[in-house]
């Protein structure tokens, strides 16, 4: 994990200080061998090399006529060949080619012995038993040669490389049947609080919340490539949200938890996760939105408690989870910047690392701009919606019209 940020210098934790702990409590990520057809979208846990060579075989690149180059006395004039075979894909000739003779050929199909150019068919002309070559350019022409692609030893893909189609692809055609993959991370999924109803309640009260972190929150962790082990939902009562924690799956790497872990007389998760076992590494943040953020560990297994209020859940999840996540699939996440230019004054007032969702307003210059969302309040949705990305603005720090700073993209 490597987010740069300027140091803040007061007694809260800030920012890269709550990353550097993370950091230096990461579990090491766990290999596993699969089949290829469940390696799509995984990350390769070794290098892989060749295990034999491509093309295997030298085999012709057109249909037409394999021939020896040396009867055609340079290409120039036509030449008359006896035609005594023919090779196919997957069905080869296996004579010996000699002086004076030619085998049919179709594409992709090997050379016989003793050829060793390929005369296309709309250079030849057929004459009962053998065949007219009236042109050729040069030997050796239309020849996919054993090897020419890769040799067998040659590196093929990294390590910690994301397994899409074509990758899956180049390792099919070279014998793969199992590889080397980073497991996906297991996240055990709950989110608390009495007054959330589902998201599709029909019958809703009037002093009901439909749960839309569960849903952004399980989208936010496939996105990731991990795999959400359970999501439940835990009213805001002590006992009920230690049993929730300490009845995670077992094997899950990640426990969230979102909701619960401010200060009030109803937050109840970083009590229940100190009783469920797991040690603090750090709670409340020197950031806005997200400031309650509490994570702990036992043993192997993380504990994020993140804000209940939709946008600081997400922005957490930005910036502390998703990097966690992609060190457990072997890489380091980067999350690097693009230099933007403010289009309107923008301070921050506050005394917090201030997290501002910004739109991008003209993307397609080589210079672009960007201008806060209007509305920045943690429980509106539409701040992320409507965003591209954000900014990063220290205490005390205005930025003018025209000014530069770094922008960070939505995952």
């Amino acid at each position: 994990m490597k987010i740069q940020w300027r140091p803040l210098g007061v007694d809260m934790i800030s920012v890269p200080e709550a990353l550097s702990i993370l950091e230096k409590n990461l579990p090491e990520p766990r290999k596993v061998q699969v089949s290829l057809e469940e390696a799509f979208a995984r990350r390769l846990a070794e290098d892989i090399a060749a295990p034999e060579a491509s093309p295997r075989y030298t085999s012709s690149a057109m249909d037409g006529f394999a021939v020896r180059w040396q009867d055609l006395g340079g290409g120039k004039d036509p030449v008359s060949l006896a035609i005594v075979g023919e090779s196919q894909a997957g069905a080869p000739c296996g004579r010996v080619v000699q002086e004076g003779q030619a085998v049919r050929i179709s594409t992709g199909a090997m050379l016989a012995q003793g050829v060793d150019t390929v005369i296309r068919v709309e250079d030849t002309e057929e004459n009962g038993s053998r065949v007219i070559i009236k042109k050729c350019k040069c030997q050796g022409q239309d020849v996919r040669y054993a090897g020419e692609e890769f040799k067998q030893g040659e590196s093929l893909l990294c390590r910690g490389q994301e397994l899409k189609s074509r990758q899956i692809a180049l390792l099919s055609a070279v014998g793969f049947d199992f590889v080397p993959v980073y497991a996906a991370p297991r996240v055990s999924l709950f989110t608390t609080g009495t007054e959330l109803a589902h998201f599709a309640d029909k019958d809703i009260k009037s002093y009901q919340i439909r749960d839309s972190n569960a849903p952004m929150l399980k989208g936010s962790i496939r996105e990731a490539g991990a795999v959400v082990a359970e999501c439940l939902h835990v009213l805001d009562d002590l006992s009920s949200t230690v049993e929730s924690i300490e009845g995670a799956k077992q094997d899950s790497d990640i426990i969230i938890c979102s909701g619960g872990v401010s200060v009030g007389q109803h937050d109840h998760v970083k009590e229940a996760a100190e009783l469920a076992g797991f040690t603090q590494l750090f709670w409340q943040i020197r950031q806005k939105p997200g400031k309650p953020l509490y994570v702990g560990k036992r043993g192997k297994t993380l504990l994020f408690g993140l804000p209940g209020n939709p946008v600081s859940a997400f922005m957490c999840f930005q910036n502390f989870v998703l990097p966690t996540l992609a060190a457990l699939q072997g890489l380091e996440h980067i999350h690097e910047g693009f230099s933007a230019r403010a289009e309107k004054t923008i301070a921050n007032k506050g005394k917090r690392t201030n997290f501002i969702r910004v739109a991008i307003t003209n993307k397609q210059h080589e210079e672009p701009t960007f201008k806060p969302i209007d509305q920045q309040g943690s429980h509106m949705i539409t701040s992320i919606v409507k965003a591209d990305g954000y900014i990063a603005m220290e205490p005390g720090v205005t930025l003018n019209p025209g000014d530069l700073t770094d922008v960070f993209a939505f995952a």
